[in-house]
């Protein structure tokens, strides 16, 4: 199926330009997606690996029958950890392209963020914006502190990848000490327990085998493309 995309000049409110974009099948659309890319993705149009996953991932969902938007991102120091303003302006940037469409979205909503894209997201639904989504997929977002989500969200798919390990400094006043590494099978629940909400939204975990950090193949092995299993997940929503 053709994609068919519109894309449109916006503003921050401090001036700075960025593009929106609206990605749909020929005919109506049976649903709408709100794709938020990870922090090595700023704009619509780039080349690195993320890049490429999240363009399969919106053909195929255009081609499931729904309308995929998306946003350049301010961009960040890759050298840096995510702040809580990288969260902030990335959420504010959503909050915006989903009130500049309200007017086209039909059927089901659906959120699907990718690491940062996920953190910015929970920040959305913390303000209660949208009042309601569908589904929410978060992928290789670790959740560290409770997020009270005062939207109504049904349910909420964690997403990681087998070999995503996280590390922690075991000492932070001690940087010459190895980190504390955490594999998904622990901090998986872990960060679904600190999903709650104003309509204690249900919350499924899932590991997908053979992938690191934003599902890129990593490891031993055959590599695996992880879009199958991502796009089965979230198109269950649609």
């Amino acid at each position: 199926m053709r994609v068919h995309h519109r894309l449109q000049w916006r503003r921050d409110p401090d001036g700075t330009p960025y593009r929106a974009r609206r990605s749909f099948p020929a005919g109506p659309a049976n649903a709408t997606v709100l794709l938020s890319g990870p922090g090595t993705v700023s704009v619509l149009d780039g080349t690195g690996r993320d890049d490429v996953l999240l363009d399969r991932l919106t053909a195929t969902l255009v081609a499931s029958g729904a309308q995929v938007l998306r946003c350049d991102m301010p961009v960040r120091d890759p050298g840096k950890p995510a702040s809580a303003d990288d969260e902030r302006r990335r959420a504010e940037r959503l909050g915006r392209l989903l009130a500049g469409n309200r007017h086209v979205m039909t059927g089901p909503l659906s959120l699907i963020g990718f690491s940062l894209g996920g953190q910015a997201l929970l920040r959305l639904l913390e303000t209660g914006e949208p009042p309601r989504a569908d589904r929410v997929v978060l992928i290789g977002t670790v959740v560290e502190a409770d997020a009270f989500l005062t939207s109504r969200v049904p349910l909420i798919e964690l997403v990681y990848g087998s070999l995503d390990l996280v590390g922690y400094l075991a000492d932070e006043n001690d940087d010459k000490l190895p980190p504390a590494v955490f594999e998904p099978a622990m901090y998986a629940d872990w960060s679904a327990r600190h999903l709650i909400g104003t309509h204690s939204p249900a919350v499924r975990v899932h590991v997908l085998d053979g992938l690191g950090h934003t599902l890129h193949p990593c490891g031993p092995g055959p590599a695996r493309d992880p879009l199958p299993a991502l796009t089965s997940l979230v198109g269950a929503g649609l």
